[in-house]
């Protein structure tokens, strides 16, 4: 086995030369195995002469496994020189002679690899970027309060209708024989769709007898044929008058701010006044939308820095290694890979960078990391269902199934690691930080 290396900076080829001593011992192991298998007429399994499987058998098992060979040497060899390669090798179609596997028995394999270039980063304060940090401003706080407030709100039993209560009764079409009626029967009256509709049922009271027509005040016939418990496609019903009897009107009532509130929120005695509340609220919403600052950072610094760097690519292997690795997907063309081609260019400038980064700095994420990283997702679930205080077992009991999942743990894992990478970053240039509102930093998003 000869391997040689040809060629200077970002590519090279390598000449890879097999012969019989490298092989024999592979093609006769596997012929054996082949002969325990091959079944023939006339032969008990085992028993067919060597002869007959190496002509049946031999050309196929000898290109397996030289096949086999040159993929463990090249591996072999790339890993035992240090080579940092782009893509993978190809096959060079211009030096690489025809394989003759019926004669031949040493053979020569020719490839063409493409070399990452040597890239050292420099970051001091000298360096600078923008970091926007979204502040949380009281509207967005007052609509966090509302939010609980109503969450945790009751339904109290009243007397009469003042405004958009929920109301229960018996309805019954306006008709003298065999009237269509239903029981138990709710209506919502901020669903209803006019203000004339809404007038019929102001200051309506228990055991009145209202006379209305749904569809006219609802103005839905999806909604309407659930109310009466009918098809849409029976217009007779469906547009007819009605009565209905309140036989109960219910109110909703917001929670009180009060320390029963901010317990059923915070967790027992974490909050103990309104000022507090709040001031605990902002702390949290600022703590979240710091992973919205973070991530425009990071982008805006990636962008700006890969710019700055002139790092030459082999760009032609590049193209070639994206079509042969494609080549199965009709929708990958060399127009297309054209087309994209300076994204792909900058992406890959960018994971040379940063490795370099990570590798100065030993940034690196531990399993703890990964652990802790899927906590804080569960954490971020359940606040999106308003949830700011769970329970530490049921973190540790959702993290975990969420870590079952490879493509999930895969996502947590990159996030983890940008993370820290953005905490060295911030630490490390100098930030011109600028306070803005979430509504200032959406449209910043908007306009790159």
């Amino acid at each position: 086995m000869n391997i040689t290396k040809e060629g200077e900076g970002l590519t090279a080829v390598l000449k890879v030369n097999i012969s019989p001593e490298d092989y024999a011992s592979r093609v006769e192991s596997a012929l054996k195995e082949q002969r325990k298998k091959t079944k023939l007429d006339g032969f008990r399994p085992g028993t067919v002469p060597m002869g007959m499987v190496k002509k049946l058998y031999g050309k196929y098992i000898l290109i397996d496994e030289v096949n086999s060979l040159l993929s463990d040497s090249l591996q072999n060899y790339i890993r035992d020189n240090t080579l940092r390669l782009l893509g993978e090798p190809l096959p060079n179609t211009e030096l690489q002679k025809e394989i003759d596997w019926d004669s031949s028995n040493d053979f020569e394999f020719v490839f063409d690899i493409a070399l990452a270039p040597e890239v050292s980063v420099s970051l001091s304060k000298k360096n600078k970027a923008v970091f926007y940090k979204i502040i949380a401003d009281d509207e967005m706080i007052q609509n966090q309060i509302d939010s609980f407030t109503s969450r945790f709100g009751t339904q109290e039993t009243v007397d009469s209708i003042e405004g958009m209560e929920l109301v229960r009764g018996h309805i019954s079409q306006v008709i003298d024989e065999n009237p269509h009626a239903k029981e138990n029967v709710s209506l919502l009256l901020s669903k209803v769709a006019t203000e004339d509709g809404l007038s019929v049922f102001k200051t309506a009271k228990v055991d009145d007898i209202i006379t209305f027509n749904p569809l006219k005040t609802f103005e839905n016939e999806t909604e309407v044929a659930a109310l009466l418990g009918i098809e849409k496609e029976n217009r007779e019903l469906l547009k007819a008058d009605y009565t209905f009897q309140i036989n109960e009107i219910l109110r909703f009532k917001k929670a009180e701010i009060n320390q029963d509130l901010f317990d059923k929120v915070f967790g027992e005695g974490v909050v103990s006044s309104e000022e507090e509340m709040r001031q605990k609220l902002k702390e949290d919403a600022e703590k979240q939308l710091t992973i919205n600052s973070d991530y425009k950072f990071f982008y805006d610094f990636k962008e700006s820095f890969v710019k700055s760097q002139k790092i030459e690519l082999p760009e032609e292997f590049l193209k070639r290694w994206l079509l042969e690795t494609n080549k199965d997907n009709d929708k990958v063309t060399p127009e297309q890979i054209e087309s994209d081609f300076s994204y792909f260019l900058d992406d890959l400038r960018w994971q040379l960078l940063s490795g370099t980064i990570m590798k100065d700095n030993d940034i690196t994420v531990t399993q703890d990391d990964i652990k802790q990283g899927a906590k804080e997702f569960t954490r971020m679930q359940f606040a999106q269902f308003g949830v700011l205080n769970p329970a530490e077992e049921d973190l540790d009991k959702w993290s975990v199934e969420i870590l079952k999942n490879r493509e999930e743990a895969n996502k947590i894992y990159e996030t983890e690691l940008q993370n820290k990478l953005v905490a060295y970053l911030k630490n490390t240039i100098k930030l011109d930080e600028k306070e803005v509102t979430l509504e200032e930093f959406n449209k910043i998003i908007e306009q790159k």
